[in-house]
C-alpha cells in the first residue's frame, strides 16, 4: 500500500515539474499586422496597447530548442554606442522573454536598432531571423 501511494506522488511530482519546465521558457511576441498596415494606419504604441486590436498579432515561441537558441543569443548582445544609436526608429516587433517563471525582459525589434529592457542593442541577423519565423510576423495571418 505504502509503496502505491509513493508511486502515485511521485508520478504528480513529475507531471508538475514537467509542466512547470515547459511553461517557464516562453516568449511572447506581439506584432503589427502589416497585411492590414496603411500609410495612414494607427501609430505602434497605440497596437501594441491594444487599442487597435484589428492591427494586433500575438503569439508565442514555446518550442524549447528554439527558445534556447533565441536565448543564447540574446544573453550575448550588445548595447550600442551613444554615439551609433540613430535618433528615429520604427519598432515592429515587441517580444517578452520568459527566461523563468520569474526571470524576464522585453526585446523590441525596431527598423533602425533594437532594446533589450531599454537599452539600445547592436543588431543580430540570427535573432531576428528567428523571432521572425517562429512567430509568425513572416506569415501573419489575414
Amino acid at each position: 500500500m505504502k509503496s502505491n501511494i509513493f508511486l502515485i506522488f511521485s508520478a504528480m511530482l513529475a507531471m508538475l515539474s514537467c509542466q512547470n519546465k515547459i511553461q517557464s521558457k516562453r516568449i511572447d511576441v506581439k506584432y503589427i499586422n502589416y497585411t492590414l498596415e496603411s500609410v495612414s494606419g494607427p501609430k505602434w504604441e497605440e497596437v501594441i496597447n491594444g487599442e487597435h486590436s484589428t492591427f494586433l498579432v500575438k503569439s508565442s515561441i514555446v518550442d524549447e530548442i528554439v527558445c534556447d537558441s533565441i536565448i543564447s543569443i540574446v544573453i550575448k548582445l550588445k548595447p550600442m554606442k551613444k554615439e551609433t544609436i540613430p535618433t528615429e526608429n520604427y519598432p515592429y516587433m515587441h517580444c517578452t522573454i520568459h527566461y523563468s517563471a520569474n526571470d524576464s525582459s522585453i526585446l523590441i525589434l525596431g527598423h533602425w536598432y533594437s532594446t533589450l529592457d531599454g537599452v539600445a542593442i547592436v543588431s543580430n541577423d540570427s535573432l531576428v531571423k528567428l523571432l521572425r519565423k517562429y512567430s509568425g510576423y513572416n506569415h501573419p495571418p489575414l
